[in-house]
C-alpha cells in the first residue's frame, strides 16, 4: 500500500528538530480545525445534493471531516444515505471509526488507496475527495480513474484543491530566511493547482468527459489555534518536507522561523485578528464537480 500523508517529506533525511511537534493525526486536526470541513461544505454546495439512497464514498476520508459535511447536508435534506470511508492512515480511521460511532453516522471505513480501490464498479453514487488530489503522485489521475471506474453511471465526483493558501507562503518565507541561500523550500510545485483549469484537466485525464465537468470556486474562512501555537504546528508538519529535509541549524533557527510565519500570517489577504490570539484566515478553493 502506497502511503500517502499530509506532511510526506521529499527527504530520506531522518533529522528532526526537537522543538518539532509529532505529526499524529489528532494534531493535525487541531492545527486544520475547521479548514477541512470547510472545504468540503464549500465544494459540496456547488454540487447537486444528496438524496435518500446515495451511497457516498469519502476518499480519503482522514478523521471524518468531508463525511461530517455530507451528513450536515443530508440531515438538513432529510435524505438517508450511506456513507464508505477510505484512508492509508491506520490511525487517522481509528479516529474516524469512533467519530462515527459517537456520532450515529450510517458509514464505515476501510484501510485503502485511493489509486488501488478495492471496491467493484458502478458501487457509489457520489465520490468526494477533500484535499485529497494535490497530495498523490501524478497528479492524482490514477486515484480519479479509480473513482470513475467506482462512481455509477450518472454518478458525481467532487474534487477541490487550493486556489490560494495564506499559510504555505509563511512557510517558504520562513524557510528562504532562515536557511541558505538555494537550500529548496517546502512545497515547492504547488503553484500549478491554483489554476483551476489544472485541475480540470486532471479530472479528465481520470477518464471524465470535458464537457461534463463544471469548475467552481469557493471562499473557505478558518479560524486558527492560538497564533504562536498555530505557527509551531505549521513549521513542524511542512518546514521539514522539501527535497532537503530538516537541516541542523533549524534547531538554533527554530524561535526565528516560527516568528516568520507568524508576522508573515499577519500580512496575508483575508487575515483578521481576533483579539484573543486567535485569527481568522481567508482561503479560497477550486472545486471541480464531473458526472460519469
Amino acid at each position: 500500500m502506497h502511503e500517502v500523508t499530509f506532511n510526506d517529506s521529499r527527504s530520506s533525511h531522518q533529522f528532526t528538530p526537537p522543538q518539532a511537534l509529532l505529526p499524529t493525526p489528532e494534531l493535525y486536526d487541531l492545527m486544520v480545525g475547521d479548514t477541512m470541513q470547510n472545504l468540503a461544505t464549500a465544494s459540496l454546495e456547488l454540487a447537486p445534493g444528496v438524496t435518500s439512497g446515495a451511497v457516498v464514498h469519502d476518499n480519503g476520508c482522514g478523521t471524518g471531516a468531508a463525511t461530517a459535511a455530507v451528513m450536515h447536508l443530508a440531515d438538513r435534506a432529510g435524505a438517508q444515505i450511506t456513507i464508505e470511508g477510505t484512508d492509508v492512515d491506520a490511525a487517522a480511521l481509528t479516529i474516524y471509526r469512533n467519530t462515527a460511532a459517537a456520532r450515529g453516522w450510517p458509514a464505515t471505513a476501510s484501510r485503502m488507496d485511493s489509486q488501488h480501490l478495492s471496491f467493484a464498479d458502478n458501487t457509489f453514487t457520489h465520490s468526494v475527495a477533500n484535499a485529497l488530489l494535490f497530495v498523490l503522485p501524478g497528479d492524482g489521475v490514477s486515484a480519479v480513474q479509480e473513482a470513475h471506474r467506482c462512481l455509477q453511471p450518472g454518478g458525481t465526483l467532487i474534487v477541490n484543491s487550493w486556489h490560494y493558501v495564506p499559510n504555505l507562503a509563511p512557510v517558504q518565507t520562513a524557510a528562504r530566511v532562515t536557511r541558505p541561500a538555494g537550500t529548496p523550500v517546502p512545497r515547492e510545485g504547488m503553484d500549478k493547482w491554483s489554476d483551476p483549469d489544472f485541475l480540470h484537466d486532471v479530472v479528465v485525464r481520470g477518464g471524465f468527459t470535458g464537457d461534463r465537468v463544471v469548475l467552481g470556486q469557493a471562499d473557505v474562512e478558518v479560524t486558527t489555534p492560538e497564533l504562536s501555537q498555530f505557527a509551531t504546528m505549521l513549521w513542524s508538519f511542512i518546514g521539514g518536507t522539501s527535497e532537503s529535509g530538516w537541516l541542523t541549524s533549524d534547531i538554533e533557527n527554530w524561535d526565528a522561523a516560527t516568528g516568520i510565519v507568524i508576522d508573515e500570517l499577519r500580512r496575508t489577504p483575508g487575515f483578521q485578528d481576533l483579539g484573543d490570539g486567535r485569527a481568522t484566515l481567508k482561503f479560497v478553493a477550486n472545486v471541480a464537480v464531473a458526472t460519469k
